[in-house]
C-alpha cells in the first residue's frame, strides 16, 4: 500500500492531511498492542517533530488515563503554544469500533479540552485500517 509521507515542514490544515498522518503512522499494519499516538501541531498547523507513542494503555480509560491526558495537555502547551493535538488509538483486532474505543475518545477529548488543549482530530487504527472519530462520537 502506498502511503504518502508526512513532513514536519508542511502544515496539516485539512481533515485529509490529518488522516494522511494517521495512515502514515499506522503504516497499514495490524497492531500487536494498544498504543496511543500523540502529535502536536503548532499554531500554524505544522507538526512538532516529536510524535509520542504511549504503549500499554488499558482497554478502558481509568483515573491514571485521565491524569495522562491532563499531562499531555501541559506537554502540548509547552511544545506548541496556541496549537492543537492530534491523537490515534491503535489496537489489535478488526476495524469495528467498540465501546472501549468510544470511551477513550470521549475521555481524551473531554480531559484535553478541559485542560485548555484544542483537539484537532482523533483516529482509530485497527486491522490495517484507519477510521476517524467525529465530535458526535464523543457524546
Amino acid at each position: 500500500m502506498d502511503i504518502p509521507r508526512v513532513s514536519p515542514k508542511e502544515p496539516l490544515r485539512t481533515d485529509a492531511d490529518l488522516r494522511r498522518w494517521a495512515r502514515f503512522i499506522s503504516g497499514g499494519l495490524n497492531p500487536l498492542r494498544r498504543t496511543l499516538w500523540v502529535m502536536f501541531l503548532d499554531r500554524d498547523d505544522k507538526p512538532v517533530p516529536t510524535v509520542l507513542p504511549i504503549d500499554g494503555i488499558p482497554d478502558l480509560p481509568d483515573e491514571e488515563a485521565s491524569r495522562m491526558a491532563h499531562n499531555l495537555s501541559k506537554i502540548g502547551q509547552d511544545m506548541a503554544p496556541g496549537g492543537a493535538v492530534v491523537l490515534m488509538l491503535e489496537r489489535p483486532g478488526v476495524m469495528r469500533r467498540a465501546a472501549a474505543d468510544d470511551a477513550w475518545h470521549s475521555m481524551l477529548r473531554r480531559e484535553l479540552t478541559a485542560a485548555g488543549m484544542r483537539v484537532r482530530a482523533m483516529f482509530l487504527a485497527a486491522g490495517g485500517q484507519v477510521e476517524t472519530f467525529t465530535l458526535d462520537d464523543a457524546a
